[in-house]
């Protein structure tokens, strides 16, 4: 049990300092944060009203669209169902057979329109709660990653815009106050990789000779991109490429598209190979001291799951997740336009990585419902 300085834990601070601490978190998705520690700490705030309004951040949209338009900020978590236990009595609950066993990973967005929505992090469809409510001040949540996505006015997501990231890392957390000294790098139009600063008319290319950019990602409190050939690049605080003299990239370029994904202070990349779906990965880590792509068949240990979406690519503790299967990549071989319109949990896929084979998640029992918490439902 984490204690405090003085030996007592945690769960004991007095109610007036857990009010004070938690009337200074700042956005709704925090607070989220600051419940999951323990009863006690989700008691002490109120929990985020999935209606409040919170401004969101102008940005002009990239050609061919090039008008306004809004980013949406988004927080992945792996969510445990843990009721409180009255009398400091360990005995199961009811609910936790309800629960099934194991974390959910769910997707928190800041819509377009300022509310805090729930939704599936691979198809990005919304989540409702069922007639059998849960309360989220039972849920211990864990902050997986955050990612971005530039929409319409209207609530269209921007279908050019492949992947975006806000510069420097710092103004992941950005208010209002900040919008202004906020800069929004992107890969969009298949390829390009360009920025935005408020203010600007048009967006800036950092790289006017590659139009194969294939992911971006943060790896060490730094941005890294990579290309369909597997060259990994960073951008260093001025916006420009820091590359080595021998950057590091696979050979004969791989099978496909390339996705980055930090996990346990390691850089992977992971190689999709298509016929015309998903058919194969492979996962290579990243040796920065040889400065070279280094295949594996185990991911972090054997101790981790990778999840791949179209916003951002991240990792979850297997132990921690429903299913419990380590070593494994889920995924959806469908694009973002489906994925907001017709996309089901059929689409959703899991590949294992110790003996290269593919399953449909709804097919697998422990873990059909990995991305529905209990007591909720999708909305098509």
């Amino acid at each position: 049990m984490t204690t405090t300085q003085g030996g007592s834990p945690w769960a004991d601070l007095p109610d007036e300092i857990l009010k004070a601490i938690g009337s200074r978190v700042d956005r709704p998705v925090n607070v989220l944060t600051f419940c999951s520690v323990c009863y006690s700490w989700r008691s002490a705030v109120s929990i985020p009203d999935f209606g409040q309004l919170i401004p969101p951040l102008q940005v002009r949209l990239p050609y061919p669209t090039d008008v306004d338009g809004v980013l949406t900020p988004s927080t992945m978590y792996c969510a445990e169902f843990q009721p409180p236990i009255p009398n400091g009595d360990s005995t199961s609950h009811a609910d936790d057979a309800a629960w099934g066993g194991g974390g959910r990973l769910i997707k928190i967005e800041e819509s377009n329109r300022g509310k805090l929505q729930l939704l599936n992090p691979i198809s990005n469809l919304k989540l409702r709660y069922s007639p059998i409510q849960l309360s989220l001040a039972d849920f211990h949540v864990v902050q997986l990653s955050t990612s971005f996505r530039l929409r319409l006015r209207t609530g269209f997501t921007a279908f050019e815009v492949n992947k975006v990231i806000l510069f420097p890392p710092s103004a992941a957390s950005y208010s209002p106050p900040q919008q202004e000294r906020v800069t929004v790098v992107a890969i969009f139009q298949e390829g390009r990789l360009g920025y935005w600063r408020n203010g600007d008319e048009s967006w800036t290319l950092l790289d006017d000779k590659n139009f194969d950019y294939d992911d971006i990602g943060p790896h060490r409190g730094q941005f890294y991109v990579v290309d369909r050939l597997g060259k990994l690049s960073r951008i260093d605080s001025s916006l420009s490429f820091v590359e080595s003299r021998s950057p590091p990239q696979i050979p004969d370029g791989g099978g496909g598209q390339k996705n980055l994904v930090d996990s346990g202070g390691d850089l992977y990349l992971v190689d999709r190979k298509w016929n015309p779906r998903a058919v194969d990965f492979k996962v290579y880590k990243l040796d920065e001291e040889m400065g070279e792509w280094v295949e594996v068949k185990s991911l972090g240990g054997d101790e981790t799951v990778f999840v791949l979406t179209t916003e951002c690519c991240f990792s979850a503790p297997a132990a921690q997740v429903a299913g419990g299967r380590r070593d494994c990549i889920y995924y959806s071989d469908d694009d973002d336009y489906v994925a907001r319109v017709m996309l089901t949990t059929e689409s959703i896929q899991v590949f294992q990585l110790e003996d290269g084979s593919i399953q449909e998640v709804k097919s697998l029992p422990r873990e059909s419902n990995i991305f529905l918490p209990p007591g909720f439902r999708t909305e098509f």
